[in-house]
């Protein structure tokens, strides 16, 4: 990131001048007791040096103060210099901020519970795109479900020693989790001949607590359930080694705990083999045939299992190969995607990296700050933010992809990037539950509880990540306006991708929290699902993301929901997402917020109008269904959105769990704390003069009084009684006038200044200033106020992403931005 501090920590230098004062000092004052880091030598040259040095700003001490400055003894490291040895007044960002990331050592290693075994090698994957699209699996009704057998007629072949359930909870953790030799949990091979499948999942992320040989070619796997809980069972990711080529295998997963799944409409499971990626660069692919999810024959007397039985050939002999629910993408992948952003000298310039929080066991939240550096303190003060987050459910990866996808294209040289980090400040948080996906959990931290759920939460110690998350948004508030908050989900029941938001109780802004998704849902209309949007709130989601920013003031909050499995609609119908569909959708989000922030509000209004439209068929629908007929001209805009909607309980939710045990106490004291605060506090006493005050002015209100009461003033006192009547009618009169007056946005001129949504003054004005810039600078580029399209040819996308804005429904404007239909695709920018 800094080119001369790399280089410095390149080199072995002798300890600086302030640190050997440090240490005598505190040597001196007996807090230090090791030797001293300069020799007898070192320090008669500095004296030597100093002696000649009284006031370096005069010339005739030039010689003495260059002679220092030039001593590699006396160079300081918190002043930049260049390669002469010149100084450069200008000290060097916190070092400590960007330890994490220094090119001369290695990433830090993640940290696991202390009850974790952890196998030294490194896993990693190539990415790939599949030439063809990978369709759903047909089922033809004569898939076997096979009945559970268990360890009782099977051999274990792969079994973990200890697993924490819920009757325990987190108390350390450390690189490398459990100390000691780690134990071979695999069988041990009689000979070449031996064709048991050998299992692994002691690595990062990786899921699968035992596997049994039921028969030749067959086996039952038990996942693992998060840890510190008896439950979430959905996320699995293992390897298995001693293939044989041409056999067919039958794997069945036991203990899944959801009664439906996309493996029910043919979603398949994902397979990585290892020599068809080293020979061939094949990666991830949907694999498997004769799928089933079905009701197990086994439970446990306290819930019911589900199991989920596929055939599969592998691909070579004596091959080794993963299996997946979806693409994995770990913490380490995470650190290696941030430091190649920390060492670009370009992406550098405007995305700093900071520490959000370190987890529950101690690995760093990170936190990014992505902006183009404002030219003056008002343009800066301008800027509206964006908020996104992901991975706060560690085993819905998806979301991981996604946020890739976005910083990708939000950190290239794209004019429509260029113009995003100009008008707004993004602090993104990449992965707010490191802990669980280290580990491989599908759905909690090490706390064994959803965040998600926890989003209103006091304890700080125990749900840190989220716990910052929320206080840096709070603190952000009171800076600037925050136009969208988006935090980035899995979801394992349904297809597509959409978004839940709230509904707005605000006329002034009346279905204005839907106008993103449906522009979302035009721009990548193969992917995103407005129909599956829901915008309703209920109590059991208060503690979410979502509805706690919401009710901090954010109107545009979302919980964007991306399906394991695939899309039902348009082009892609049927099929599966890739990694390169996740990733452009991280580009749309970033083409639909400048449609959103357009100046010229055409497209706003005319979702708006669509969405009024579509509402009323939703109303005479439900009325409809009731057996009841209603005119709602004039009136229907009164209805309550939240009675017109169904519940998100569709939605892939858990109910919060409440507070582990070893917590209760904590938070109860906490919030007897909280609640001492809160009380009022006495008046304090007043002196004669304030009391003789109140005195004299509660004589005077008496005899006001007195004299209203006469008969003289009866005629004014009249008047006074009918004044309220005439103020209520007005009341009633204004009143209604707002019911049916229509909800308008922010016109370029100025108009109807009390909407915020439309861009301010300020905003306009960086739009027009970047602009005119991006012309001097490109001038073979035209843009409009926004440079939302490229003209490179070479950029043009596949005819199936073509938003579907209607010509007619956007006519041509003075902006330049309507019905442009040119977007470049995602994978043309080169990813780091």
């Amino acid at each position: 990131m800094f080119p001369a501090l790399e280089t410095e920590l390149k080199q072995q230098t002798l300890p600086e001048a302030y640190e050997d004062f440090m240490y005598h000092h505190l040597q001196y004052y007996g807090y230090f007791k090791g030797p001293t880091s300069l020799s007898s030598t070192v320090h008669r040259q500095i004296e030597a040096v100093s002696r000649g040095v009284s006031c370096p700003s005069r010339p005739e001490n030039g010689n003495s103060y260059s002679l220092m400055l030039s001593s590699p003894l006396l160079k300081s490291r918190q002043l930049l210099h260049d390669d002469l040895g010149e100084v450069n007044s200008r000290l060097r960002e916190p070092r400590d901020l960007f330890a994490f990331f220094s090119s001369s050592g290695p990433l830090q290693a993640p940290r696991w519970p202390i009850e974790c075994e952890v196998i030294k090698e490194n896993i990693h994957h190539i990415e790939w795109v599949p030439p063809q699209p990978e369709y759903f699996y047909q089922p033809t009704g004569n898939e076997k479900a096979p009945k559970i057998v268990g360890e009782e007629k099977g051999t274990v072949v792969y079994q973990l020693d200890s697993v924490p359930t819920e009757d325990s909870y987190f108390t350390s953790s450390r690189v490398g989790g459990k100390p000691g030799i780690i134990k071979e949990l695999a069988v041990t091979l009689q000979g070449p001949e031996d064709d048991t499948l050998l299992f692994e999942s002691r690595f990062e992320s990786g899921n699968l607590q035992k596997a049994t040989r039921v028969n030749t070619y067959e086996y039952e796997l038990t996942l693992r359930t998060d840890l510190y809980t008896n439950k979430h069972t959905q996320w699995f990711y293992f390897r298995v080694q001693n293939t044989r080529k041409d056999v067919t295998y039958r794997f069945t997963i036991v203990n899944l705990l959801k009664p439906k799944s996309l493996y029910t409409i043919g979603m398949k499971p994902l397979m990585y083999s290892q020599l068809d990626a080293s020979t061939h660069s094949i990666g991830w692919r949907r694999e498997g045939n004769e799928i089933r999810y079905y009701r197990s024959n086994t439970d446990d007397g306290q819930q019911r299992f589900y199991c989920l039985t596929w055939t599969i050939q592998f691909p070579h002999d004596q091959d080794t190969c993963f299996f997946a629910h979806f693409y994995p993408y770990t913490y380490s992948d995470l650190q290696c995607f941030l430091l190649s952003v920390a060492n670009s000298p370009v992406q550098s310039q405007f995305c700093k990296l900071r520490t959000l929080c370190r987890s529950l066991a101690g690995n760093i939240v990170y936190l990014l700050t992505i902006t183009n550096p404002a030219r003056t303190p008002q343009e800066a003060a301008a800027k509206k933010a964006v908020v996104l987050t992901a991975r706060v459910h560690p085993g819905e990866s998806n979301g991981s992809w996604i946020m890739k996808g976005f910083l990708d294209f939000i950190l290239s040289n794209s004019p429509d990037a260029q113009l995003l980090r100009d008008i707004f400040i993004f602090k993104v948080v990449p992965m707010l539950n490191p802990d669980g996906v280290i580990v491989g959990n599908y759905r909690c931290s090490l706390a064994g509880r959803d965040l998600n759920r926890h989003y209103k939460t006091i304890l700080e110690e125990s749900f840190p990540c989220i716990w910052h998350t929320r206080n840096m948004i709070k603190r952000l508030l009171e800076e600037r306006e925050v136009l969208l908050y988006c935090d980035i989900h899995g979801h394992s029941r349904k297809s597509n991708i959409f978004l839940y938001g709230c509904n707005n109780n605000d006329h002034k802004f009346w279905l204005h929290e839907r106008v993103f998704p449906l522009m979302l849902s035009k721009n990548a209309p193969d992917k995103v699902s407005f129909h599956s949007c829901n915008f309703k709130v209920q109590k059991c989601k208060e503690g979410t993301g979502r509805v706690v920013m919401w009710r901090m003031g954010i109107l545009n909050s979302y919980t964007m929901e991306s399906t394991f499995g695939g899309s039902t609609l348009g082009n892609k119908r049927d099929t599966h997402f890739t990694l390169e569909d996740l990733k452009s959708l991280g580009y749309h989000v970033c083409d639909t917020l400048l449609d959103f922030c357009d100046p010229d509000r055409t497209k706003f209004m005319q979702c708006l109008a669509e969405l009024k439209e579509l509402l009323q068929q939703e109303i005479h629908k439900k009325f409809k269904e009731l057996g009841q007929d209603m005119d709602l001209e004039g009136s229907w805009s009164d209805i309550s959105l939240s009675d017109i909607e169904s519940s998100t309980s569709g939605s892939d939710s858990s109910f919060s769990d409440g507070l582990p045990v070893h917590l209760l106490n904590t938070a109860d004291e906490l919030n007897q704390k909280k609640k001492m605060y809160k009380k009022k506090k006495r008046k304090p006493l007043q002196s004669r003069k304030q009391r003789n005050k109140q005195y004299q002015k509660s004589n005077l209100m008496q005899e006001t009084k007195l004299t209203e009461d006469a008969p003289e003033g009866a005629g004014f006192a009249s008047t006074l009684q009918k004044q309220p009547a005439f103020f209520k009618n007005s009341e009633n009169t204004s009143s209604s006038m707002m019911k049916n007056e229509k909800p308008r946005l922010n016109e370029l001129n100025g108009r109807d200044k009390g909407t915020s949504l439309g861009p301010s003054k300020m905003t306009t004005l960086i739009l027009t200033k970047n602009k005119e810039r991006m012309q001097r600078e490109k001038p073979g580029f035209t843009v409009s106020c926004s440079p939302k399209r490229n003209t490179n040819p070479s950029q043009e996308p596949a005819p199936d992403t073509k938003p579907n804005w209607s010509r007619n429904r956007y006519p041509a404007t003075k902006g330049g931005r309507t019905t442009a239909v040119v977007y470049p695709s995602l994978h043309i920018y080169t990813y780091p």
